[in-house]
């Protein structure tokens, strides 16, 4: 089969992204190896820890998988195993995205304090974008008929995309949005009201974080939204799959060692401070509060 120069051309961007991701994926666990073993091993076993090393360690053999996959060293000419890797690789991204959301859900639910009216908000919000993500693979798997039919040539597993499947990413845009502005209000309200209470790098990294963040989750969605429309039928389509999931699971990641490598004191649940104390507590060491801390609160109060 002869190639056009527009497919070998897609195909070097497909192939030079998927290393770029790959490569930022391992250059960053390189750079936090030591930030992992000292706040995540030797921490208790929480709900965030156990997301945290399932999307980092999932992500690295992944990541590894398709990267050797875009290699040319898996695929020998076979359709089979080409079909079985396009569903992988749809499954992996759906666990690689969800356990990062699931740790900013966590994330801008104990910023709030744990409201009732916050939580139902999250969680309707998280069920409905879940079903949306259920509904479009269900299309997905019934709309798609995989063919590769220039594996015999170039040895990668390169198909074409269903028409409509792009509405499923439609839905994060709504949910890292909502986080976005749940977790901004709250730390604006912390920075005008209660700042002599909280160290001002605690409140700034929070800020940093959550606006980096929310930069990396709507240019991730957008890209992979992008890349299933405008290439639906070229192999750029495989960018959101290749570069814009592993640059979200570094962010995510960074999120969780950020603010366990943060330097600061606590306070009591049941008062003022309680939201960044739970904060805290969910994802950081920190100090056990002392008397002067908990007189500090009672002038608050009063």
């Amino acid at each position: 089969m002869s190639l056009t120069p527009q497919f070998m051309e897609g195909l070097w961007v497909r192939k030079s992204f998927t290393a770029a991701g790959h490569t930022l994926l391992v250059y960053d666990y390189l750079l936090t190896l030591n930030d992992e073993i000292r706040y995540i091993w030797r921490a208790p076993r929480t709900a965030v820890k156990v997301l945290f090393l399932l999307n980092r360690y999932v992500n690295l053999i992944g990541q590894t998988f398709i990267r050797l996959e875009e290699a040319g060293l898996l695929a020998h000419n076979s359709q089979e195993f080409c079909q079985r890797f396009a569903t992988f690789t749809t499954c992996f991204m759906f666990l690689s995205t969800e356990s990062i959301h699931i740790i900013v859900l966590m994330r801008a639910w104990a910023i709030w304090g744990t409201r009732k009216i916050v939580t139902k908000i999250l969680i309707w919000s998280y069920v409905s974008y879940i079903l949306m993500l259920l509904v479009g693979s269900v299309y997905n798997v019934n709309a798609s008929h995989y063919v590769f039919p220039q594996l015999d040539v170039i040895r990668i597993c390169v198909t074409t995309m269903p028409k409509y499947v792009w509405l499923i990413y439609f839905g994060s845009f709504i949910l890292d949005t909502l986080l976005f502005v749940l977790t901004m209000r709250s730390l604006r309200r912390y920075s005008r009201e209660f700042h002599h209470l909280y160290p001002s790098n605690l409140l700034h990294m929070l800020f940093r974080d959550a606006i980096m963040f929310f930069i990396a989750s709507m240019f991730s969605s957008a890209l992979t939204i992008a890349s299933w429309t405008a290439y639906s039928h070229n192999p750029k389509y495989f960018l959101g799959k290749g570069f814009a999931s592993p640059l979200l699971s570094v962010v995510g990641q960074r999120l969780v060692l950020n603010l366990k490598g943060l330097k600061t004191r606590t306070y009591s649940t049941h008062e003022l401070s309680r939201e960044v104390d739970r904060q805290l507590a969910a994802f950081a060491e920190g100090d056990p509060p002392c008397g002067d801390d908990m007189g500090e609160l009672e002038d608050e109060r009063d």
